[in-house]
């Protein structure tokens, strides 16, 4: 029931905006479904090939180990460490600093030990190197049987954003949507470790996030695993980073930061989304949506199987729509 004191011109403007928002929607979902209808045959060949999943720096299966190699961006970074390794490579400022014997850093309270590019200096320093032992720790989705067969060949696009912790770099939230953007993971993740920073700036969380954090890292794999099988296809962009902090092996892949051409450095979801989708992302105060990451790259997919000039050459199809 509308209030006598709310206006009725503002509720119909409400509700009109309502319903142009609802439209939207459904043609974007009629959109959606009709390019995959399509494009059904196009799709694969967006995915990345044995070579292409190790050149650009995917968790692979080799032997009853997991390998990572290096990508052309990752070349001179120390991605992991020993057992009995105590020294780390500063993220920010690239300086090798010392740890304690258990992989925790010591914060220096009363004096600035590190500086970002625009001279803000800070009591700690920050890595993404891990532990060997996390090698250990892959996990592959289900394989395909009865009950999940009807997830097989389905687009679902995932994104990870993090935060660092005493021991490095930790998985703070976890988005995935459907091939049509709808949300089936939306998870903040309770680190292991106390968190120093939250860069906020580029993963928008903050402390306050953390207090409803009702996830592991483990967990929400799992539900992750609930939603798809060996043959389902992620989406995602610079997946590969994706893929590490969640230990998670899979060999369908559609990675947006390779699909398009580039001038030798790898595009940013933002710029991608810009200049394709004309459409702004990653521009709110509050830091970057794993959310919207996720959705901006399953969308820049779709607008690559209908733009296929577009892509980079290895990617190159011949399509048309209508």
């Amino acid at each position: 029931m509308i209030s006598p004191s709310y206006p009725v011109c503002a509720y119909a403007a409400l509700s009109q905006k309502r319903i142009i928002a609802g439209i939207a929607a459904e043609n974007t979902r009629q959109t959606i479904i009709r390019i995959l209808r399509e494009k059904s045959s196009v799709v694969h060949q967006l995915v990345l090939n044995k070579n292409q999943v190790f050149d650009h720096g995917f968790p692979v299966e080799m032997g009853d180990q997991v390998y990572i190699q290096p990508n052309e961006f990752q070349r001179n970074q120390e991605m992991y460490y020993a057992e009995n390794d105590t020294f780390r490579v500063c993220t920010r400022c690239h300086s090798t600093f010392h740890v304690e014997k258990d992989g925790s850093q010591t914060l220096v309270w009363n004096e600035l030990i590190c500086q970002d590019v625009d001279g803000n200096g800070y009591n700690y320093h920050i890595h993404t190197q891990q532990p060997m032992e996390n090698l250990k720790k892959f996990k592959k989705a289900p394989k395909v049987n009865e009950w999940n067969m009807e997830m097989s060949g389905k687009l679902f696009a995932i994104d990870v954003e993090s935060v660092y912790t005493t021991k490095g770099q930790e998985v703070g939230r976890v988005t995935m949507v459907d091939f049509l953007g709808t949300t089936l993971i939306d998870a903040i993740v309770k680190p292991k470790n106390p968190v120093i920073d939250y860069v906020t700036k580029y993963s928008g969380l903050t402390s306050d996030h953390m207090k409803y954090a009702t996830e592991t890292l483990e967990s929400v794999r799992e539900k992750i695993f609930d939603h798809i099988n060996e043959d389902s296809i992620l989406v995602g962009h610079a997946l590969n980073g994706d893929l590490k902090s969640l230990r998670i092996l899979h060999s369908n892949l559609i990675d947006t930061s390779i699909l398009f051409k580039s001038n030798g450095r790898r595009p940013s979801l933002q710029k991608l989304t810009l200049t394709h989708l004309n459409r702004e992302i990653q521009n709110s105060a509050g830091g970057h949506c794993s959310k919207e990451d996720a959705i901006a790259s399953l969308h820049l997919v779709y607008f690559g199987l209908i733009n296929p000039s577009l892509l980079s050459p290895i990617f190159r199809v011949s399509c048309s729509i209508l």
